[in-house]
């Protein structure tokens, strides 16, 4: 008989080989070895069918095992981080932070163990932490790609987009086949509206994991943003086939066949599934997205009101019904006694930049009561340098507590008449306005700035041109890439090769007689300013362009065109031209 002389491979070496097949994705035969391994209560063995049941997404089996485990054990590191991790699966993110936190005490050079906190943390919405947790990790692990990866995450998340998409370039250069990695950067490109550099990314996705779910729903969506309804469709129903109940494929159904114009049937067949899982609040709010959509905004406020009845506990529903009562003109039932409680406002990192354009008017109302101290993303210190009054740029501070900027809307007395009080609220800066006035003088006048978006269902640049007279001088506001769109039409003056940043944007179009363009945030910017405009929405317009008698309630300079029906912009751009016809020349007899 031949002998190597070699011993047979140890329990604790079958133990960490299954651990290393459960982190490369080889799961089945993490399972063949860990049957080789006899029933015992080891805790390490213990720890790998616990990892391994997580990772088949077994998550009340693995957290029943790891309850008794980590009761026995309660020193060993791999089964209270394990033990973390389920309790965040279950949506406990309180327990899985206390959880993980004595994890990483009990093994504190365990990145790995750091990079799963920093995910509850997130989870939890202590952003900063976790951020810093996550930074900490790559420093100590450059080549980390899952940390790398879980950064890029957080900065996206934070705003921070041209720092996500470095830090998710880096790990791909370390795991060019990371479908993880692939579909984070595709979703960075889908709101960057790089819908192209998106849809590839997400196929990439794909073929490295074929049988990843949520990565091939990714994809479906990627094809629907893109234009190609017949694959979005066809990709959805390959999903729907082995997941009949996945309520976001039901959803992209229904706006394929919504956007195929046949709008009833879209969202017939999708109340037909709703109505088949009354149970489910999440299919009841897809089914209100879709409504809101459309631009049936009583029928999806209907709706949503219902599931936050039945789930008080829903914050994507409450957070929805904010939105459609504001787009509908209602304000909440204001709250002036909360106000003298709070000595800071924040700007949370997640708050959009339109949002944060329409929102930040408010701070001036509570300059004439008290001195306002504001937190915010250096990315809006700048628009917050740029309001008619002053505010103090404040940094965090855990000692005080500290009021969201969204929440200004339930303690000031704010309602339909009043919310566009005190525009302009905006001023640009005496030496750029000086600037851009001199730069502009050479040309004729009226001056109007205008912008436009990719996307199937954007508005083009052509359509944009097609609002524009010529009798008028149109000016770019446009930056990046998009920049280069003007090749196919040469009459515009290129500002955007020289707006840097806010306040060259505001100055510039203090000195424009309009702005003409899709919801974007030189749009915003002009209404905030006072410049008056035509923008462009569609049938399920946001809140802030809410509107009574025909006129927008919080950017009154502008008038509103709503697309006749969803996707299709022919009509409203007739209907735009003339009523930039017609504000052109009421401003010229002012």
């Amino acid at each position: 008989m031949l002998s190597t002389g070699m011993p047979a491979p140890t329990r604790q070496e079958r133990v960490r080989t299954v651990q290393e097949f459960i982190a490369a994705g080889r799961l089945e035969e993490a399972e063949a070895l860990l049957e080789e391994v006899a029933t015992t209560s080891d805790p390490d063995t213990l720890n790998a069918r616990a990892t391994l049941a997580l990772a088949r997404r077994r998550i009340e089996f693995a957290f029943d095992m790891l309850s008794e485990a980590a009761t026995i054990y309660p020193e060993h590191a791999g089964l209270t981080n394990n033990l973390g991790i389920a309790h965040g699966l279950l949506g406990r993110a309180e327990e899985a932070v206390i959880c993980l936190e004595r994890a990483a005490a009990l093994a504190p050079r365990n990145e790995e163990i750091k990079l799963a906190l920093a995910h509850a943390l997130l989870s939890r919405g202590n952003v900063a932490e976790a951020r810093a947790m996550t930074e900490t990790v790559v420093r100590h692990e450059p080549g980390n790609a899952r940390a790398l990866l879980q950064l890029g995450a957080i900065e996206f998340a934070l705003g921070h987009s041209s720092s996500a998409e470095a830090v998710l370039l880096r790990a791909l250069e370390i795991a060019p086949d990371d479908p993880d990695a692939l579909v984070n950067l595709s979703v960075l490109m889908l709101e960057r509206s790089r819908f192209d550099e998106a849809l590839n990314l997400a196929e990439r996705a794909h073929l490295r994991a074929p049988l990843d779910t949520a990565g091939l729903f990714h994809l479906a969506y990627c094809r629907a943003a893109t234009g190609l309804w017949p694959q979005a469709e066809a990709t959805c129903k390959k999903l729907l086939a082995y997941a009949p109940a996945h309520v976001g494929a039901r959803e992209i159904v229904a706006r394929v066949t919504i956007a195929k114009g046949e709008v009833d049937r879209g969202i017939a067949q999708l109340t037909e599934f709703v109505r088949a899982r009354k149970s489910d609040p999440s299919a009841a709010l897809a089914l209100a997205r879709v409504l809101h959509l459309v631009g049936r905004f009583d029928e999806s406020l209907k709706l949503v009101s219902h599931v936050v009845h039945t789930r008080p506990e829903s914050e994507a529903a409450k957070s929805l019904q904010t939105t459609l009562e504001l787009t509908l003109g209602h304000f909440p039932t204001p709250d002036p006694a909360a106000l003298a409680l709070v000595p800071q406002i924040v700007v949370p990192p997640t708050t959009g930049a339109l949002e944060f354009v329409a929102l930040v008017r408010l701070l001036r109302r509570l300059t004439s009561q008290q001195n306002v101290h504001v937190v915010a993303e250096p990315r809006y210190q700048a628009l917050l340098a740029g309001l008619a009054e002053q505010v103090i740029s404040d940094e965090p501070r855990p000692e005080l507590s500290a009021m969201p900027l969204q929440s200004l809307l339930r303690v000031l007395s704010t309602d339909a008449r009043n919310i566009a009080d005190g525009i302009p609220y905006l001023r640009p800066e005496a030496e750029l306005f000086a600037k851009w006035r001199d730069a502009l003088a050479a040309f004729a006048r009226p001056l109007v700035g205008i912008v436009w978006e990719d996307g199937a269902l954007g508005l083009s640049m052509e359509q944009v041109a097609a609002v524009i007279s010529h009798s008028v001088t149109p000016v770019s506001l446009m930056s990046g890439a998009q920049r280069h769109d003007m090749k196919r039409w040469s009459r515009p003056i290129d500002a955007g090769v020289h707006i840097e940043c806010p306040a060259e944007l505001i100055a510039a179009i203090a000195n424009l007689d309009a702005v003409v363009g899709p919801d974007s945030f030189a749009v915003h910017i002009a209404g905030a300013l006072g410049v008056p405009g035509v923008v462009f929405v569609p049938r399920g317009y946001p809140w802030y362009w809410a509107q009574a008698d025909g006129k927008p309630l919080w950017y009154p300079s502008f008038e509103v065109v709503v697309q006749e029906r969803f996707g299709h912009w022919s009509g409203a751009i007739d209907e735009g031209r003339r009523r930039l016809e017609t504000l052109l020349r009421t401003r010229t007899i002012d």
